[in-house]
């Protein structure tokens, strides 16, 4: 039997999972040599030599706003070719543990960026498929390349991830089949962010001539997230904390937790754990927990120079899949930026932040603070933690490289909207700067980065969007349910056993309403909570 006979093998079930809302399922997830299948037995934790890997869910999405998966191997692996059919198996843990929630998470998303756009639903689904095609062929004709042997455990988990859904909808008769594509966009939704004006998903405005309203209506929730990176006067602590900007009907959350003992000698991380959503493979946030003792937080950045969307072609590597590679290998953030910077795709163009707590002892020593940004064309990488020596490091989805700045078009949309385009005067690049010397401990870093008194704040200047936390829902004029959407925070301490506090839905601070669904948001919010008012919760692994 050829590996990769033993790859894509056809899976077959032999138990039913309920998923019933805030009900614990666990499983494990063997192969049958002979018969060229995978099967699982479900309510069980098996440790054993036969097991290939194990997960658990904890479904407290009506609790807590948050699913937990855990899922892990059930041994070291003894070999590459056993590392890419555990990775199957994992991915097979995760689709038939997460099945219905998966189901519901492709019908909002779908409304969201598909719906009554059938070419563009072609055209994407069209270069998913060339994308990875050409990703395969690549991992098959590279053998013995340590990154192509990364990339294709990626793929092996993915490929898992859709026989475990399908496993599941064949089994429960409930949930309707999905194929590849379908599993490719979920896990491509941040490169969609982009490739919605490659491929002529959505018309890009003609900046020169639009109003500073227009362009601010159009690019409204295109800045995607919050970040501050706090240090304490002494060094004692440092804080890193993410807030997700993003469509309110994106609020159907995963946090996960990865243990796989891999053989691969190119493994630096292991086990790692992230907020995610059901289907991706990825945090998409990101908020990252690694286990090469790294930690990597992301906020995105516009591409307003059109002229570089003609770099992007299929023949590339998505952003998910380098970060997941680079999250895998490096074990420096100089090493992670290097990765991640191969086979750039010009999607998802992200600034990336990796914290090295290696090179945190009583000091700072260089490399403690690696700050990446990418457009289509250039990947920049370099050290700042000079500047977090400072005291903190912020991050509000304008790109900090000149370079980068430069070249994505900023002067010239700066020229338009003013300070909202500026590094330095950009209203949370205020709002940080103030208060960031406010942080002492969890609680005071759970209080900025879920900031928003635009009542009262000058800088807000009344505007529920403009602040740490943004409320686009609660807007006077061109309101819509997107914003801030949750928070997570780990610290030091807490980053050694993979843990983080986190909270999922749009902000309450400073007596803010909680946010309803109701009949003036017309957004598929298929599973979601109808309200979300949910306090921090411990994030920890549980296997």
């Amino acid at each position: 039997m050829s590996l990769s006979q033993v790859i894509f093998a056809f899976v077959y079930g032999i138990c039913l999972l309920s998923s019933t809302q805030g009900e614990f399922t666990n499983g494990t997830a063997y192969y049958d040599y002979e018969h060229n299948q995978y099967y699982v037995k479900c309510g069980q934790l098996d440790k054993g030599d036969g097991s290939l890997a194990y997960g658990t869910f904890n479904d407290t999405t009506n609790t807590t706003g948050w699913g937990v998966l855990d899922v892990k191997f059930s041994g070291p692996s003894k070999s590459y070719e056993e590392d890419l059919v555990r990775m199957t198996a994992a991915g097979v843990m995760e689709g038939i543990l997460t099945g219905e929630r998966i189901h519901q998470t492709y019908l909002n998303n779908f409304q969201s960026f598909l719906a009554g756009k059938p070419q563009f639903a072609a055209r994407l689904s069209e270069f998913y498929m060339k994308q990875n095609q050409w990703t395969r062929k690549m991992v098959a004709g590279n053998p013995d390349d340590p990154f192509w042997q990364g990339v294709s455990l990626v793929v092996a988990q993915l490929d898992g991830l859709l026989i475990g859904y399908n496993l599941k909808s064949c089994q429960r008769k409930t949930l309707p089949t999905l194929d590849l594509s379908a599993m490719l966009f979920l896990n491509g939704m941040g490169d969609i962010l982009d490739l919605q004006y490659v491929l002529n998903g959505t018309s890009f405005p003609d900046i020169e001539k639009a109003t500073p309203d227009e362009l601010r209506n159009f690019f409204r929730m295109s800045g995607h997230c919050s970040v501050l990176i706090k240090a304490l006067p002494g060094f004692e602590d440092i804080f890193m904390s993410h807030s997700t900007w993003f469509d309110y009907n994106s609020m159907l959350r995963i946090y996960k937790h990865y243990n796989f003992d891999l053989m691969f000698q190119g493994a630096a991380a292991k086990a790692m754990s992230f907020s995610s959503y059901p289907g991706m493979l990825e945090s998409l946030d990101d908020f990252y927990i690694l286990g090469s003792d790294m930690l990597m937080l992301q906020t995105t950045n516009d591409i307003y120079n059109q002229t570089l969307y003609k770099m992007v072609k299929p023949e590339s590597l998505l952003a998910w899949q380098r970060v997941r590679v680079a999250n895998l290998m490096a074990n420096s953030g100089a090493e992670w930026g290097k990765i991640v910077a191969k086979y750039n795709s010009g999607t998802y163009n992200n600034q990336y932040m990796v914290v090295d707590r290696k090179r945190i002892s009583g000091e700072l020593l260089d490399g403690t603070l690696t700050v990446v940004e990418q457009i289509p064309g250039l990947v920049m990488s370099e050290d700042q933690t000079a500047i977090l020596r400072a005291g903190y490091w912020p991050s509000y989805n304008i790109p900090f490289y000149e370079t980068i700045y430069n070249l994505s078009g900023y002067p010239m949309m700066k020229k338009k909207r003013g300070n909202e385009e500026s590094y330095q005067l950009y209203v949370r690049a205020e709002i940080f700067r103030r208060d960031q010397s406010t942080v002492t401990d969890m609680k005071s870093m759970m209080a900025i980065m879920r900031y928003n008194d635009y009542l009262h704040d000058k800088y807000s200047n009344k505007d529920p969007a403009w602040s740490i936390c943004s409320r686009f829902d609660l807007r006077a004029k061109d309101a819509f349910a997107g914003g801030c959407t949750d928070t997570k925070i780990t610290n030091l301490e807490m980053a050694k056993t993979f843990s983080a506090m986190a909270v999922s839905g749009p902000t309450t601070s400073h007596g803010i309403p909680v946010f309803r669904w109701t009949s003036a948001f017309n957004d598929s919010h298929i599973g979601l909570p109808e309200s979300y008012n949910f306090p921090f919760v411990l994030m920890e692994p549980t296997l």
